[in-house]
């Protein structure tokens, strides 16, 4: 492993560790073989050096994080349009929609996107990076589900600005659930659904189906949402799509709920799916989460404990896993690499709370 100037980067090298954004966020995984366009944007984003393998062929198997290095972009405008909005001052929602627009038209000229998954840390987030993650997974979602160019940009805003209208509440909605507030304090929650809509009601600039999400993102399948009591034959399927991945993120990070773990996340809406959401989309979805993100220290059904160091797509409880330690604690001296795809009969056991 060696530090490297990104300036003296040429592409095709072998990350060898974690890039992380000035935000702490990870922007690209260990084991990601460099692309030139990669290569290039990291200036942009203020990386300077990163550590690349030395002597190693490039994976068989290539994770590609357009996505995500496209999408890093717009953080810093997002959070600044968001932080800074004004209710009906909405000029710099409109740029950043337009980007969000420009970002998609990008992404499916460079790949095939229905190969994308979802990798959460479990963090707690405010509420513009929560907007950021509901964009980007219900876009992917929407890919995934084969839906068209223009209904995947419609979700892609929609889920930007879906919780503008928290920006004119009082109450505290962070690391609380919102079921456990006064009467009061949940009916002017509630109502942040109306305040954005009618923010950006008269905007030409944003369909109406994009707006129907800032409307109806808490509309549930059986009717038990808010604000109209909508059941599913009258639920649009953009609104369906927003509202999985809303749920999701909220939940992990702990926006209108306590903070949950990823996996309580997952549970929820297995255990919803068909009820408050739509069965088919929530299946899909989950099948895009990965359950344990590169890192993860985990405990092997036959006592190693290991490292995720890669996924593997499609099969997303069974990664590739670098071993640390037998069952009896002995580490090993040489480098072994475990693909649960190629060996079938060893499986994670469990996740343990603390690393090496």
């Amino acid at each position: 492993m060696k530090k490297i100037s990104v300036k003296n980067l040429q592409g095709g090298e072998i990350l060898a560790k974690d890039v992380y954004t000035v935000e702490f966020h990870v922007l690209m995984t260990k084991g990601t073989v460099l692309k030139k366009e990669y290569i290039d944007k990291l200036p942009l984003l203020k990386i300077e050096f990163v550590y690349i393998e030395e002597n190693e062929e490039p994976k068989e198997q290539e994770q590609d994080y357009e996505f995500n290095i496209m999408a890093q972009e717009m953080v810093g405008k997002v959070k600044f349009a968001l932080e800074h909005h004004i209710y009906k001052n909405n000029k710099e929602l409109e740029n950043i929609c337009t980007m969000t627009e420009d970002l998609i038209e990008s992404i499916l000229v460079e790949k095939e996107v229905s190969s994308y998954m979802i990798e959460m840390k479990e963090e707690k987030n405010d509420m513009i990076t929560h907007s950021l993650h509901v964009c980007s997974f219900a876009t992917m979602l929407a890919f995934r589900l084969g839906m068209d160019k223009n209904l995947a940009i419609d979700i892609a805003k929609g889920g930007l600005l879906h919780d503008i209208g928290l920006r004119y509440l009082t109450i505290p909605y962070e690391n609380c659930d919102i079921d456990r507030l006064s009467i009061q304090e949940q009916t002017e929650y509630r109502k942040h659904t109306i305040n954005g809509y009618v923010s950006l009601g008269q905007e030409s600039w944003l369909t109406e189906r994009a707006k129907k999400i800032v409307l109806l993102h808490h509309e549930y399948e059986n009717g038990s949402g808010y604000p109209m009591n909508l059941t599913s034959e009258r639920i649009p399927d953009a609104v369906k799509i927003i509202s999985i991945c809303d749920v999701f993120d909220e939940m992990i990070s702990g926006i209108g709920f306590c903070h949950r773990k990823v996996q309580e996340a997952i549970e929820f809406l297995k255990y919803n799916g068909g009820q408050l959401f739509y069965k088919n989309y929530t299946e899909v979805f989950l099948s895009m989460i990965v359950h344990y993100p590169v890192g993860s220290i985990v405990r092997l059904s036959n006592g190693d404990m290991g490292k995720v160091i890669r996924q593997n797509p499609k099969f997303n409880e069974r990664p590739v896993i670098e071993l640390l330690c037998n069952a009896e604690g002995k580490k090993y001296e040489k480098k072994k690499i475990l693909d649960l795809c190629k060996t079938l009969n060893v499986f994670i056991a469990y996740e343990e709370d603390s690393v090496e």
